[in-house]
């Protein structure tokens, strides 16, 4: 189909330059050679009469006028891609489709993890493809975003994940920790802290109650880290219990009980409503919610 001398095919492939801001990614996801992609950037640039896509120092960015033109395009093919929906089916046992979602190492780790489990069983060919907590959400292909609930995005649907609790974790070698700690002993201790540019959910519930936070010995590149971050050291970490779990039966970690009642963190998960109807999305969030809800129910 054509309109207006552009063959609409092409803003599909926009949309990836746009999105990825690399030729090389670009064609990746569209499926197509490298040159076959920068033939078709040429094409985009003789119509617009625009580079949409110049070199700046190591890196490729938009110009002006492709982020002028990215926001409507991502909302011109979401509402394409809400149409077909509504006019097609999805049979998990058969589909090959692809599924992105933006969430934190510590949810890929645990539930994601199960969630992929779950997809052996039910829908083999479906793929899950992972993408960093994102700020991008409205200009990318992310199907889901999962996030803190203090971080959820206003404008999106959400459903609530069942809360979990922290606890506290030790080296099982560490004998300057029993089995429980008094709160002066936990404050004291030095502890294994995931990297964050700003305040941590655990910093400031910490000095909400107490005036001051945790003291960090040590700083982990990821929170799933800190589980080896402690192990032949007298760290303590705190982390959610579903990781305390999973990281328990491969490391030599132990629990030690809390001197307080540590705050529970809750997820949610989020998509974007022109997307409510989407067979495939209604299918995955259902997974989604039910896997994390046995999970829950069988702690």
């Amino acid at each position: 189909m054509r309109f207006r001398h552009l063959d609409m095919n092409l803003l599909v492939a926009l949309d990836a330059i746009l999105t990825q801001q690399n030729i090389s990614r670009a064609a990746e996801r569209l499926l197509l050679s490298q040159s076959a992609t920068s033939g078709i950037l040429s094409r985009l640039r003789e119509h617009f009469e625009d580079e949409l896509l110049v070199r700046n120092g190591r890196r490729m960015v938009l110009t002006p006028l492709a982020e002028e033109l990215a926001g409507p395009l991502r909302a011109i093919l979401t509402e394409t891609e809400k149409l077909l929906a509504i006019r097609s089916s999805f049979d998990p046992a058969t589909s090959e489709r692809n599924f992105t979602i933006a969430c934190s190492d510590y949810v890929w780790a645990t539930l994601i993890v199960d969630i992929l489990a779950a997809l052996r069983a039910v829908a083999p060919s479906v793929n899950i493809f992972y993408q960093g907590p994102s700020t991008r959400f409205f200009r990318t292909e992310i199907d889901f975003l999962i996030v803190p609930d203090r971080f959820m995005l206003e404008d999106c649907p959400f459903a609530s994940l069942p809360s979990i609790s922290y606890e506290c974790i030790v080296w099982k070698e560490n004998e300057s920790v029993g089995d429980s700690l008094t709160l002066e002993q936990f404050l004291e201790m030095r502890h294994a802290q995931a990297y964050s540019e700003r305040a941590t959910f655990i910093e400031t519930w910490f000095f909400k109650q107490f005036g001051r936070a945790p003291q960090a010995g040590i700083t982990a590149p990821s929170f799933t880290l800190l589980p080896q971050a402690v192990i032949g050291t007298q760290f303590l970490a705190l982390i959610p219990a579903d990781l305390a779990d999973r990281a328990a039966t491969t490391l030599p970690i132990r629990r030690v009980e809390a001197p307080i009642s540590l705050p529970l963190m809750t997820d949610v998960l989020q998509w974007r409503i022109s997307h409510e109807r989407d067979p495939g999305l209604q299918w995955l969030r259902t997974l989604i919610l039910d896997v994390a809800h046995r999970r829950s129910n069988s702690r």
